[in-house]
């Protein structure tokens, strides 16, 4: 009778961790800076009906972005949703633990991985509730995808978690 309740507390304590997820060490901030594509993300309310997803980063100030969220909604040639938020490296020696600033609210906004030539990036909560794959391009070879999604599974986000963004090229 307690085996299955013991099993099931086993296989829910193994999705718990206190450990947080590993960032970038040494992220430029300079070379991270300007256009990206979002290719996958978590769905929240905001962006559910999102297309062409972008978003553009501006260096303000040492350890300071200015976020530009761009997006059609509903279609391709969908109205164009935008909004700005300033995000912050509040530990100089690790910026890639960026807070954004909504306003509203301020969350944790973190660089898990970037490509060798800031290609691609890796961005995620602490909470693991929250995670997005970017790219330079509208597209990401699938090789790199698994990569950058296995690694994410190994930092602790939960599979099937993503959804891919609706890209069709038009800027």
């Amino acid at each position: 009778m307690f085996r299955p309740v013991l099993a099931a507390l086993a296989v829910a304590a193994l999705g718990c961790t206190d450990r947080e997820p590993d960032v970038v060490q040494g992220l430029s901030l300079e070379r991270f800076e300007g256009r990206w594509y979002e290719i996958a993300r978590v769905p929240r309310d905001y962006d559910r009906t999102c297309h062409d997803t972008t978003a553009v980063y501006r260096l303000t100030g040492p350890g300071h972005l200015e976020m530009t969220h761009r997006c059609r909604l509903v279609t391709a040639t969908g109205a164009v949703s935008e909004f700005r938020a300033p995000a912050t490296a509040d530990d100089p020696a690790v910026p890639a633990k960026l807070t954004l600033d909504l306003g509203y609210f301020r969350g944790d906004y973190w660089v898990l991985a970037v490509g060798k030539d800031y290609d691609d990036a890796l961005i995620g909560h602490p909470s693991l509730t929250m995670l997005w794959v970017l790219s330079r391009s509208p597209t990401l070879a699938p090789a790199r995808y698994e990569e950058l999604t296995a690694l994410a599974a190994r930092q602790g986000y939960g599979p099937g978690m993503l959804e891919m963004t609706p890209q069709s090229g038009n800027d």
